[in-house]
């Protein structure tokens, strides 16, 4: 294959990379949306009608349409802010089909004739340069406190709250962030593809995103990164098996949730050691030795300290 016919492979890969580490951040706080493809489309919408209608420069019109996808994001976070498990998915659902009807129905920019005349503005580059914000906003979101708390709402909300973390700040901020990565790799891909229509906004494009993040694993930063590449780029490393392709596509993908339901990738709990292919990654921490002149408490054979055994 020439690197004509694999730079649009790779464009593909880089701006699914972005997508999906956008639906990482926001179901980081246990908030699975299935809107991912209507926010991505609100971010190409905007940065389209910016540089066809008003003249706006590519930059701006991207910051734009990241800073309206992020409040979009905001308002589904406040809708489904009470709600949980298969309520949750299915109002996230409706609203992006909402936003598909609305863009149908929305004859300013394109209704169902789709939204033309964008100009080619994104190449390999900025899809590299795009893909490394979005990796560098989820990877520094991920470690920061706001990710610690995000996590601690997604494990047990009851616990986080009884702790002091803010549920709806958490689940707003994680909607926000993510919902901004979205909207801008939405922004990218509309002025490479030159076409928005409104039947990308619907879930069956979401439901791309939902598999790349669950196969690659849900409790990692890098579970995604790798199920976007992975997935992105399998169906033409099968095109060898011509017509049988897409049957093994998905034999692979099934094979995964059956025996990684957890995905491909986990996260090692703080502390252990962490081993790939044999080789030792990270070493488990070593175990602090009792500050001195403390003595430890002696066991009775029941397995307290003597003073609980007595007690007991």
């Amino acid at each position: 294959m020439t690197y004509a016919g694999l730079e649009p492979v790779l464009i593909f890969t880089l701006l699914n990379v972005v997508m999906v580490l956008g639906l990482y951040v926001t179901a980081m706080s246990g908030q699975l949306s299935m809107a991912t493809a209507a926010i991505a489309g609100v971010g190409g919408y905007a940065s389209a009608v910016l540089t066809v209608k008003f003249g706006w420069a590519f930059l701006p019109a991207i910051l734009m349409a990241s800073l309206l996808s992020a409040l979009v994001g905001v308002a589904l976070a406040l809708v489904t802010l009470k709600m949980r498990d298969f309520i949750l998915k299915l109002t996230t659902l409706a609203f992006g089909e909402a936003l598909a009807v609305l863009a149908f129905n929305w004859d300013y920019i394109g209704g169902a004739n789709s939204f033309t005349g964008i100009g080619l503005k994104t190449t390999i580059w900025t899809c590299v340069i795009a893909t490394s914000v979005a990796l560098y906003v989820a990877w520094r979101f991920d470690g920061s406190r706001l990710g610690f708390a995000a996590r601690a709402v997604r494990d047990d909300p009851i616990a986080a709250g009884a702790m002091g973390v803010s549920i709806a700040e958490v689940r707003g901020i994680t909607f926000a962030v993510g919902g901004a990565v979205v909207g801008m790799g939405g922004a990218v891909q509309g002025h490479y593809m030159l076409v928005i229509s409104p039947h990308e906004l619907g879930f069956f494009i979401s439901l791309n995103f939902i598999i790349f993040l669950l196969f690659g694993g849900l409790q990692t930063l890098w579970g995604p990164l790798f199920g976007a590449i992975l997935l992105t780029a399998l169906p033409e490393m099968l095109r060898f098996t011509s017509e049988y392709r897409l049957i093994l596509y998905g034999l692979i993908i099934t094979l995964v949730v059956l025996l990684r339901p957890n995905g491909m990738l986990t996260r090692v709990p703080t502390g252990r050691e962490w081993r790939l292919f044999g080789y030792v990654l990270t070493p488990a921490r070593p175990i602090a030795p009792p500050s001195a002149g403390v003595k430890p408490l002696p066991v009775a054979a029941t397995g307290r300290p003597v003073g609980q055994a007595a007690a007991q």
